[in-house]
Protein backbone atom coordinates (compact mmCIF):
# COMPACT_ATOMS: atom_id res chain seq x y z
CA UNK A 1 0.00 0.00 0.00
CA UNK A 2 1.25 3.24 -1.01
CA UNK A 3 2.64 5.95 1.55
CA UNK A 4 0.44 8.62 1.58
CA UNK A 5 1.11 12.73 2.87
CA UNK A 6 -1.77 13.92 4.52
CA UNK A 7 -2.02 18.32 5.55
CA UNK A 8 -4.70 19.21 8.07
CA UNK A 9 -5.56 22.69 8.04
CA UNK A 10 -7.41 24.12 11.08
CA UNK A 11 -9.46 27.29 10.44
CA UNK A 12 -11.87 29.48 12.07
CA UNK A 13 -15.35 26.76 12.08
CA UNK A 14 -13.53 24.68 8.95
CA UNK A 15 -11.07 21.66 8.75
CA UNK A 16 -9.99 20.75 6.03
CA UNK A 17 -7.77 18.06 4.30
CA UNK A 18 -5.68 16.85 1.68
CA UNK A 19 -4.23 13.64 0.55
CA UNK A 20 -0.97 13.32 -1.69
CA UNK A 21 1.12 10.47 -2.98
CA UNK A 22 4.74 10.70 -4.43
CA UNK A 23 4.50 8.90 -7.94
CA UNK A 24 7.35 8.39 -10.26
CA UNK A 25 6.89 11.81 -11.92
CA UNK A 26 6.35 13.83 -8.70
CA UNK A 27 4.31 14.28 -6.12
CA UNK A 28 0.41 13.75 -6.99
CA UNK A 29 -2.61 14.67 -5.46
CA UNK A 30 -4.90 12.51 -4.68
CA UNK A 31 -7.83 14.18 -2.44
CA UNK A 32 -9.52 17.38 -1.01
CA UNK A 33 -12.20 17.26 1.72
CA UNK A 34 -13.25 19.58 4.81
CA UNK A 35 -15.73 19.66 7.92
CA UNK A 36 -17.55 21.99 9.67
CA UNK A 37 -17.31 22.55 13.25
CA UNK A 38 -17.99 25.08 16.12
CA UNK A 39 -16.50 23.90 19.46
CA UNK A 40 -13.96 21.35 20.48
CA UNK A 41 -16.64 18.63 20.05
CA UNK A 42 -17.22 19.23 16.69
CA UNK A 43 -13.75 19.75 16.38
CA UNK A 44 -13.23 16.04 17.45
CA UNK A 45 -15.58 14.60 15.25
CA UNK A 46 -14.68 16.99 11.98
CA UNK A 47 -10.50 15.26 12.96
CA UNK A 48 -12.14 11.70 13.44
CA UNK A 49 -13.96 11.54 9.87
CA UNK A 50 -11.33 12.93 8.11
CA UNK A 51 -8.61 11.48 9.30
CA UNK A 52 -10.50 7.49 9.07
CA UNK A 53 -8.29 5.06 8.39
CA UNK A 54 -4.80 7.00 8.49
CA UNK A 55 -2.22 4.05 9.24
CA UNK A 56 0.37 5.25 11.51
CA UNK A 57 3.36 3.63 9.56
CA UNK A 58 2.10 3.83 6.24
CA UNK A 59 0.74 7.70 6.33
CA UNK A 60 2.92 11.08 7.47
CA UNK A 61 0.38 13.79 8.50
CA UNK A 62 1.34 17.83 9.33
CA UNK A 63 -0.49 20.60 10.42
CA UNK A 64 0.70 23.97 10.99
CA UNK A 65 0.05 26.46 14.34
CA UNK A 66 -1.63 29.76 13.47
CA UNK A 67 1.12 32.29 12.88
CA UNK A 68 -0.13 34.40 15.52
CA UNK A 69 0.28 31.85 18.31
CA UNK A 70 3.94 32.17 17.91
CA UNK A 71 6.71 34.65 17.82
CA UNK A 72 9.50 34.53 14.95
CA UNK A 73 12.44 35.79 15.13
CA UNK A 74 15.64 36.00 12.56
CA UNK A 75 18.78 35.58 14.20
CA UNK A 76 22.92 35.83 12.70
CA UNK A 77 25.81 33.77 14.09
CA UNK A 78 29.48 34.47 13.56
CA UNK A 79 29.67 30.76 13.01
CA UNK A 80 28.12 27.69 11.04
CA UNK A 81 28.09 25.24 13.08
CA UNK A 82 24.87 23.34 13.47
CA UNK A 83 25.42 21.89 17.18
CA UNK A 84 26.79 25.69 18.10
CA UNK A 85 23.83 27.22 16.46
CA UNK A 86 21.09 24.87 18.30
CA UNK A 87 22.89 25.34 21.61
CA UNK A 88 22.73 29.50 21.39
CA UNK A 89 19.32 29.58 19.87
CA UNK A 90 17.91 28.91 23.23
CA UNK A 91 19.45 31.81 24.93
CA UNK A 92 19.19 34.49 21.62
CA UNK A 93 15.73 33.88 21.25
CA UNK A 94 14.63 33.90 24.79
CA UNK A 95 16.29 37.63 24.75
CA UNK A 96 13.94 38.58 22.48
CA UNK A 97 10.76 37.01 23.59
CA UNK A 98 7.58 38.98 25.80
CA UNK A 99 7.49 35.60 27.54
CA UNK A 100 9.86 33.34 29.59
CA UNK A 101 12.03 31.29 27.40
CA UNK A 102 11.21 28.24 29.57
CA UNK A 103 7.27 28.30 28.75
CA UNK A 104 7.60 27.92 24.96
CA UNK A 105 8.83 25.27 22.04
CA UNK A 106 11.40 26.56 20.23
CA UNK A 107 12.17 25.37 16.65
CA UNK A 108 14.87 26.43 14.15
CA UNK A 109 12.84 26.62 10.63
CA UNK A 110 16.26 27.08 8.19
CA UNK A 111 19.33 28.15 8.27
CA UNK A 112 21.45 30.64 5.25
CA UNK A 113 25.27 30.35 5.80
CA UNK A 114 27.13 33.62 4.22
CA UNK A 115 30.50 34.44 4.34
CA UNK A 116 29.91 36.32 7.97
CA UNK A 117 28.25 33.57 9.70
CA UNK A 118 25.02 31.84 9.68
CA UNK A 119 21.43 33.62 9.36
CA UNK A 120 18.56 31.91 10.90
CA UNK A 121 15.30 31.36 11.06
CA UNK A 122 13.58 30.69 14.54
CA UNK A 123 10.80 30.57 16.60
CA UNK A 124 9.13 29.91 19.74
CA UNK A 125 5.58 28.90 20.32
CA UNK A 126 4.20 29.22 24.35
CA UNK A 127 3.47 25.71 25.68
CA UNK A 128 0.16 26.40 26.13
CA UNK A 129 -0.72 27.07 22.65
CA UNK A 130 0.90 23.65 21.35
CA UNK A 131 -1.06 22.05 23.99
CA UNK A 132 -4.31 23.04 22.98
CA UNK A 133 -3.57 22.45 19.40
CA UNK A 134 -2.92 18.96 20.10
CA UNK A 135 -5.43 17.97 22.25
CA UNK A 136 -7.59 16.77 20.04
CA UNK A 137 -4.83 15.01 17.27
CA UNK A 138 -4.13 13.26 21.31
CA UNK A 139 -7.51 12.38 22.26
CA UNK A 140 -8.65 10.58 18.94
CA UNK A 141 -5.34 9.04 18.63
CA UNK A 142 -4.50 10.56 15.07
CA UNK A 143 -0.44 10.59 14.63
CA UNK A 144 0.35 13.76 13.52
CA UNK A 145 3.80 13.70 12.82
CA UNK A 146 4.91 17.28 12.21
CA UNK A 147 3.61 20.99 13.78
CA UNK A 148 4.95 23.69 12.43
CA UNK A 149 4.24 27.51 12.12
CA UNK A 150 2.02 28.62 9.19
CA UNK A 151 4.28 31.18 7.41
CA UNK A 152 7.11 28.17 7.85
CA UNK A 153 4.73 25.24 6.30
CA UNK A 154 3.99 26.51 2.92
CA UNK A 155 7.30 27.03 1.33
CA UNK A 156 7.86 23.33 0.29
CA UNK A 157 4.88 23.31 -2.00
CA UNK A 158 5.97 26.69 -3.82
CA UNK A 159 9.73 26.64 -3.37
CA UNK A 160 9.72 24.78 -7.56
CA UNK A 161 6.94 27.65 -8.78
CA UNK A 162 9.13 30.69 -8.21
CA UNK A 163 12.44 31.11 -6.48
CA UNK A 164 11.46 34.40 -4.52
CA UNK A 165 7.93 35.92 -4.45
CA UNK A 166 5.28 37.24 -1.84
CA UNK A 167 2.74 34.46 -0.22
CA UNK A 168 -0.62 35.83 1.11
CA UNK A 169 -2.90 33.22 3.06
CA UNK A 170 -5.99 34.39 3.60
CA UNK A 171 -7.68 32.59 6.40
CA UNK A 172 -10.76 33.35 8.33
CA UNK A 173 -8.73 33.47 11.54
CA UNK A 174 -5.80 35.44 10.31
CA UNK A 175 -4.14 37.06 7.30
CA UNK A 176 0.02 35.66 6.44
CA UNK A 177 1.86 38.04 3.80
CA UNK A 178 5.01 35.72 3.98
CA UNK A 179 8.47 36.60 1.53
CA UNK A 180 9.64 33.37 0.06
CA UNK A 181 12.77 33.32 -0.80
CA UNK A 182 15.35 30.46 -1.66
CA UNK A 183 12.99 27.28 -0.65
CA UNK A 184 12.52 29.24 2.27
CA UNK A 185 10.15 31.80 4.48
CA UNK A 186 12.77 34.90 5.37
CA UNK A 187 10.08 37.15 6.79
CA UNK A 188 6.11 37.66 7.08
CA UNK A 189 3.46 40.31 8.08
CA UNK A 190 0.96 39.17 9.98
CA UNK A 191 -3.02 40.90 10.34
CA UNK A 192 -6.56 40.28 10.42
CA UNK A 193 -8.77 38.71 8.10
CA UNK A 194 -8.67 40.15 4.54
CA UNK A 195 -12.41 41.01 4.71
CA UNK A 196 -12.05 42.91 7.58
CA UNK A 197 -10.48 45.67 5.52
CA UNK A 198 -12.20 47.94 2.96
CA UNK A 199 -9.59 47.55 0.07
CA UNK A 200 -9.36 44.35 0.22
CA UNK A 201 -6.56 44.21 -2.78
CA UNK A 202 -5.15 47.67 -1.78
CA UNK A 203 -4.29 46.62 1.83
CA UNK A 204 -2.47 43.27 0.04
CA UNK A 205 -0.74 45.66 -2.32
CA UNK A 206 0.32 47.91 0.72
CA UNK A 207 1.73 44.67 2.80
CA UNK A 208 3.40 43.44 -0.01
CA UNK A 209 4.88 46.20 -1.19
CA UNK A 210 6.25 47.46 2.11
CA UNK A 211 7.61 43.80 2.92
CA UNK A 212 9.29 43.66 -0.38
CA UNK A 213 11.12 47.02 -0.20
CA UNK A 214 12.38 46.30 3.15
CA UNK A 215 14.18 43.85 1.88
CA UNK A 216 15.25 45.53 -1.29
CA UNK A 217 13.24 43.73 -3.25
CA UNK A 218 10.39 44.66 -6.19
CA UNK A 219 7.69 43.56 -8.58
CA UNK A 220 7.58 39.96 -7.07
CA UNK A 221 4.70 37.26 -8.25
CA UNK A 222 1.82 37.13 -5.51
CA UNK A 223 0.53 33.89 -4.36
CA UNK A 224 -3.10 33.84 -3.25
CA UNK A 225 -3.98 31.08 -0.74
CA UNK A 226 -6.94 30.50 1.34
CA UNK A 227 -10.68 30.76 1.77
CA UNK A 228 -10.91 34.42 0.94
CA UNK A 229 -8.72 34.42 -2.27
CA UNK A 230 -10.76 33.88 -5.30
CA UNK A 231 -10.55 35.24 -9.01
CA UNK A 232 -12.35 38.59 -8.43
CA UNK A 233 -9.51 39.60 -5.89
CA UNK A 234 -6.76 38.21 -8.39
CA UNK A 235 -8.46 40.24 -11.22
CA UNK A 236 -8.34 43.06 -8.82
CA UNK A 237 -5.20 43.05 -8.12
CA UNK A 238 -4.13 42.18 -12.16
CA UNK A 239 -5.74 45.48 -12.91
CA UNK A 240 -3.64 47.33 -10.51
CA UNK A 241 -0.59 45.81 -12.43
CA UNK A 242 0.57 43.41 -9.55
CA UNK A 243 1.09 39.84 -10.91
CA UNK A 244 -1.02 37.69 -8.53
CA UNK A 245 -1.95 34.08 -9.21
CA UNK A 246 -3.91 31.42 -7.22
CA UNK A 247 -1.23 28.34 -7.55
CA UNK A 248 -2.64 25.49 -10.13
CA UNK A 249 -3.15 21.69 -8.46
CA UNK A 250 -5.03 19.50 -10.44
CA UNK A 251 -7.48 17.00 -8.78
CA UNK A 252 -9.64 14.93 -11.43
CA UNK A 253 -8.75 17.09 -14.14
CA UNK A 254 -10.30 20.48 -12.20
CA UNK A 255 -8.56 23.05 -10.34
CA UNK A 256 -8.23 22.64 -7.08
CA UNK A 257 -10.39 25.48 -4.97
CA UNK A 258 -8.09 28.43 -2.84
CA UNK A 259 -9.46 27.51 0.35
CA UNK A 260 -7.71 23.71 0.10
CA UNK A 261 -4.33 25.74 -1.17
CA UNK A 262 -3.53 25.68 2.69
CA UNK A 263 -3.81 22.34 3.26
CA UNK A 264 -2.35 20.85 0.28
CA UNK A 265 1.04 23.00 1.00
CA UNK A 266 0.76 21.24 5.10
CA UNK A 267 0.62 17.84 2.42
CA UNK A 268 3.54 19.39 1.13
CA UNK A 269 4.94 20.33 4.07
CA UNK A 270 4.60 16.32 5.06
CA UNK A 271 6.45 15.15 1.90
CA UNK A 272 9.42 17.00 2.31
CA UNK A 273 10.15 17.80 6.00
CA UNK A 274 12.49 21.00 5.95
CA UNK A 275 16.70 20.57 5.06
CA UNK A 276 17.72 22.67 7.42
CA UNK A 277 15.99 22.25 10.51
CA UNK A 278 13.04 20.49 10.89
CA UNK A 279 10.47 23.45 12.26
CA UNK A 280 8.72 20.62 14.16
CA UNK A 281 7.08 21.25 17.49
CA UNK A 282 6.31 17.93 17.96
CA UNK A 283 9.35 17.78 20.40
CA UNK A 284 10.36 17.28 23.93
CA UNK A 285 7.20 15.99 25.79
CA UNK A 286 5.04 17.00 22.88
CA UNK A 287 6.76 14.24 21.71
CA UNK A 288 4.35 11.60 19.72
CA UNK A 289 3.49 9.56 22.00
CA UNK A 290 0.83 7.28 20.14
CA UNK A 291 3.57 6.39 17.86
CA UNK A 292 5.93 4.67 19.74
CA UNK A 293 2.93 3.18 22.00
CA UNK A 294 2.08 1.57 19.07
CA UNK A 295 5.37 0.59 17.87
CA UNK A 296 6.34 -1.26 21.17
CA UNK A 297 2.73 -2.89 20.91
CA UNK A 298 3.50 -3.98 16.92
CA UNK A 299 7.26 -5.06 18.59
CA UNK A 300 5.59 -7.10 20.98
CA UNK A 301 3.83 -8.69 18.87
CA UNK A 302 6.31 -9.31 16.47
CA UNK A 303 8.57 -10.59 18.89
CA UNK A 304 5.80 -12.91 20.60
CA UNK A 305 5.20 -14.20 16.62
CA UNK A 306 8.64 -14.50 15.86
CA UNK A 307 9.27 -16.42 19.63
CA UNK A 308 6.53 -18.59 18.87
CA UNK A 309 7.69 -19.28 15.35
CA UNK A 310 11.15 -20.64 16.59
CA UNK A 311 9.76 -22.05 19.35
CA UNK A 312 7.92 -24.56 17.62
CA UNK A 313 11.19 -24.81 14.70
CA UNK A 314 12.90 -26.16 17.69
CA UNK A 315 10.12 -28.30 18.49
CA UNK A 316 9.58 -29.74 15.17
CA UNK A 317 13.65 -30.36 14.99
CA UNK A 318 13.85 -32.20 18.19
CA UNK A 319 10.55 -34.08 17.31
CA UNK A 320 12.45 -34.77 14.15
CA UNK A 321 15.47 -35.96 15.85
CA UNK A 322 14.07 -38.03 18.26
CA UNK A 323 11.88 -39.95 15.39
CA UNK A 324 15.19 -40.65 13.45
CA UNK A 325 17.06 -41.17 16.96
CA UNK A 326 14.27 -43.99 18.25
CA UNK A 327 14.92 -45.28 14.22
CA UNK A 328 18.76 -45.40 14.80
CA UNK A 329 17.95 -46.99 18.08
CA UNK A 330 15.78 -49.73 16.89
CA UNK A 331 17.91 -50.46 13.36
CA UNK A 332 21.19 -50.87 15.85
CA UNK A 333 18.82 -53.57 17.68
CA UNK A 334 18.25 -55.11 15.03
CA UNK A 335 21.89 -55.00 13.48
CA UNK A 336 22.79 -56.31 16.72
CA UNK A 337 20.34 -58.92 16.77
CA UNK A 338 21.39 -59.89 13.26
CA UNK A 339 25.56 -59.98 14.47
CA UNK A 340 24.75 -62.42 17.39
CA UNK A 341 22.03 -64.66 15.47
CA UNK A 342 24.96 -65.13 12.36
CA UNK A 343 27.83 -64.97 14.53
CA UNK A 344 27.14 -66.45 18.04
CA UNK A 345 30.47 -67.12 18.71
CA UNK A 346 31.59 -63.37 18.98
CA UNK A 347 32.40 -61.91 21.83
CA UNK A 348 32.50 -58.78 22.51
CA UNK A 349 31.14 -56.32 19.49
CA UNK A 350 33.74 -53.30 18.53
CA UNK A 351 33.15 -53.13 14.60
CA UNK A 352 30.34 -54.91 12.96
CA UNK A 353 31.62 -54.86 9.38
CA UNK A 354 35.25 -55.62 10.33
CA UNK A 355 34.08 -58.17 12.22
CA UNK A 356 31.40 -59.81 9.89
CA UNK A 357 34.37 -58.94 6.89
CA UNK A 358 36.81 -61.40 8.62
CA UNK A 359 34.37 -64.12 9.76
CA UNK A 360 33.78 -64.15 5.69
CA UNK A 361 37.31 -64.42 4.87
CA UNK A 362 37.58 -67.11 7.25
CA UNK A 363 34.28 -68.99 6.21
CA UNK A 364 35.71 -68.41 1.84
CA UNK A 365 38.75 -70.02 3.18
CA UNK A 366 37.52 -73.20 4.93
CA UNK A 367 35.23 -73.40 1.71
CA UNK A 368 37.95 -73.78 -0.40
CA UNK A 369 39.63 -76.28 1.03
CA UNK A 370 36.58 -78.36 1.50
CA UNK A 371 35.69 -77.29 -2.26
CA UNK A 372 32.21 -75.95 -1.43
CA UNK A 373 32.74 -72.81 -3.29
CA UNK A 374 33.70 -74.62 -6.60
CA UNK A 375 37.44 -74.07 -6.62
CA UNK A 376 39.53 -77.19 -5.98
CA UNK A 377 39.82 -79.17 -2.68
CA UNK A 378 42.43 -80.72 -1.27
CA UNK A 379 41.78 -83.95 -2.69
CA UNK A 380 41.42 -82.78 -6.34
CA UNK A 381 44.64 -80.98 -5.76
CA UNK A 382 46.33 -84.19 -4.98
CA UNK A 383 44.76 -85.96 -7.87
CA UNK A 384 46.21 -82.96 -10.08
CA UNK A 385 49.63 -83.62 -9.11
CA UNK A 386 49.70 -87.14 -9.49
CA UNK A 387 48.30 -87.27 -13.21
CA UNK A 388 50.79 -83.78 -13.86
CA UNK A 389 53.97 -85.90 -12.64
CA UNK A 390 56.30 -87.15 -15.58
CA UNK A 391 56.44 -90.61 -16.27
CA UNK A 392 59.83 -91.07 -16.65
CA UNK A 393 60.55 -89.23 -13.74
CA UNK A 394 61.18 -90.75 -9.80
CA UNK A 395 59.88 -88.64 -7.07
CA UNK A 396 59.79 -89.31 -3.45
CA UNK A 397 57.07 -86.77 -2.07
CA UNK A 398 57.54 -86.71 1.38
CA UNK A 399 55.06 -83.05 2.52
CA UNK A 400 52.08 -82.17 0.88
CA UNK A 401 50.80 -78.93 2.39
CA UNK A 402 47.36 -77.45 1.18
CA UNK A 403 46.13 -74.38 1.85
CA UNK A 404 44.35 -71.35 1.01
CA UNK A 405 47.24 -69.64 -0.79
CA UNK A 406 48.01 -72.89 -2.75
CA UNK A 407 49.80 -76.44 -2.72
CA UNK A 408 53.45 -77.08 -0.59
CA UNK A 409 55.17 -80.28 -1.67
CA UNK A 410 58.41 -81.24 -0.43
CA UNK A 411 60.49 -84.63 -1.63
CA UNK A 412 63.23 -85.68 -3.23
CA UNK A 413 64.10 -87.02 -6.91
CA UNK A 414 67.21 -88.40 -8.77
CA UNK A 415 68.61 -84.71 -10.46
CA UNK A 416 68.21 -81.15 -10.80
CA UNK A 417 66.78 -81.80 -14.37
CA UNK A 418 64.06 -83.91 -13.43
CA UNK A 419 63.13 -80.95 -10.58
CA UNK A 420 62.75 -78.68 -13.50
CA UNK A 421 60.50 -80.99 -15.23
CA UNK A 422 58.40 -81.83 -12.71
CA UNK A 423 57.68 -77.77 -11.98
CA UNK A 424 57.56 -77.35 -15.57
CA UNK A 425 54.92 -79.68 -16.09
CA UNK A 426 52.80 -79.25 -12.90
CA UNK A 427 52.60 -75.00 -13.70
CA UNK A 428 50.68 -76.01 -16.84
CA UNK A 429 48.06 -77.50 -15.28
CA UNK A 430 44.91 -74.64 -14.90
CA UNK A 431 45.09 -75.25 -11.00
CA UNK A 432 47.81 -73.97 -10.16
CA UNK A 433 49.81 -70.98 -11.13
CA UNK A 434 53.79 -70.43 -11.87
CA UNK A 435 55.73 -73.38 -9.64
CA UNK A 436 58.49 -71.78 -7.64
CA UNK A 437 61.40 -73.89 -5.96
CA UNK A 438 62.03 -72.36 -2.75
CA UNK A 439 65.12 -75.03 -1.63
CA UNK A 440 66.81 -76.97 -3.76
CA UNK A 441 70.09 -79.45 -2.45
CA UNK A 442 71.93 -82.74 -2.97
CA UNK A 443 71.26 -85.22 -0.52
CA UNK A 444 73.83 -86.22 2.46
CA UNK A 445 74.06 -89.68 0.25
CA UNK A 446 75.27 -87.63 -3.16
CA UNK A 447 72.49 -89.59 -4.79
CA UNK A 448 69.34 -87.63 -4.62
CA UNK A 449 68.51 -84.03 -4.83
CA UNK A 450 65.72 -82.96 -2.22
CA UNK A 451 63.42 -80.01 -3.11
CA UNK A 452 60.43 -77.74 -1.60
CA UNK A 453 58.27 -76.36 -4.77
CA UNK A 454 55.14 -73.88 -3.89
CA UNK A 455 52.40 -73.84 -6.29
CA UNK A 456 50.25 -71.12 -5.40
CA UNK A 457 46.85 -71.58 -6.38
CA UNK A 458 45.69 -70.09 -10.10
CA UNK A 459 45.17 -66.21 -9.40
CA UNK A 460 46.84 -66.46 -5.90
CA UNK A 461 50.37 -65.21 -4.93
CA UNK A 462 52.46 -66.89 -2.31
CA UNK A 463 53.59 -65.10 0.46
Amino acid sequence: MEKRFIGIDIDRNWVRLAIVTQAPEGPELRLVDKRPWADREELHRALRELTEGTRIYGDRLAAALPASSGFSRRLSYPFKDPKKIEAAMAFSLATQLPVADQECVMVLHHRQVDDQGCQVGASAVPQTAVAAFLEAFDQENIPLQVLDLVPFAMPPALADRSEAAVVALLRNEETVIALLQGGCTSDYRLSPPLADTADPAEELIQQSRQLQAQHRLEQLPLYLLGPRADEDLVESLCQQGYAAQIPLWILDGEPVAAEFLPAVTLAWRALRPGRDGDGNFRRGSFALKGEWAALKKKLLLAGTALLTALALFVLAGWMGYAHKSRQARMLQQQLTAQFRETLPEAGAIVDMPLQLRQAIARLRTRSRLLGIDGSASALFALLEVSARMPEQVRVDITTLNYGAEGLRLEGATDSYDDLNRIARSLEQSALFGEAQIGDARTAADNQRVEFRLNLPLAGEELP
